[in-house]
């Protein structure tokens, strides 16, 4: 929106579907809504009337958080949501796609950088060296270069373990299906569920 163009780095092959849900609250929409994305999104997400806790030992219920008209007045007129992963990213690729100023390269790899007083120059996986105003690292947990602008170490494992998986809405029972996010929480564990796009999963 600035005017800037922007080489974008994938380290994949390709731009793939990946993941599972992800929870979207009000302040992702208001910067949804400043790069005219909002609607977008919430075309392929949905909005689940309220958020739920839940017993895991006993199925009883702990709190209840609406999320309809007064979730959504006290937050500027901005939703909560859920959606795929995928479909997150798929809009956000369209968008770049859409957009001269935007270029979109596969398999490469920052692997350095040189920050130059007045830019940044960086090395790829391929050995290129491209210069530009900034670099945003966003890759990943064993990103080089959050290591060295952070320096605090490896990832420590936590001892914690996620699992996710993807259903279509008619491989879940009839009974366990609910509009809402639910979380079901229970010693050294917990188990989240809600549709996505727009129900179907």
């Amino acid at each position: 929106q600035k005017g800037f163009p922007v080489r974008l780095f994938e380290q994949a092959s390709e731009f793939g579907e990946v993941g599972a849900g992800i929870q979207l609250g009000p302040n992702i929409f208001r910067v949804l809504e400043k790069v005219g994305l909002k609607d977008a999104i919430l075309a392929d997400a949905h909005v689940p009337p309220s958020q739920e806790m839940r017993n895991a030992l006993t199925g009883d219920l702990v709190t209840n958080m609406p999320l309809g008209k007064d979730f959504i007045d006290r937050f500027g007129g901005q939703p909560y949501a859920v959606t795929h992963r995928a479909d997150i990213h798929g809009t956000f690729l369209k968008a770049c796609q859409g957009n001269d100023l935007i270029t979109l390269e596969t398999s490469r790899r920052v692997d350095s950088y040189n920050d130059t007083g007045d830019g940044v120059t960086v090395t790829l996986n391929n050995g290129e060296t491209v210069k530009g105003r900034a670099l945003i690292a966003c890759d990943g947990m064993w990103s080089k270069i959050r290591e060295r602008i952070v320096d605090d170490g490896k990832p420590r494992v936590s001892g914690h373990i996620a699992y996710r998986a993807v259903l279509k809405h008619d491989e879940v029972p009839k009974d366990l299906w609910r509009p809402d996010v639910v979380l079901w929480a229970g010693p050294r564990t917990h188990f989240v569920h809600y549709p996505l796009r727009r129900g179907e999963l």
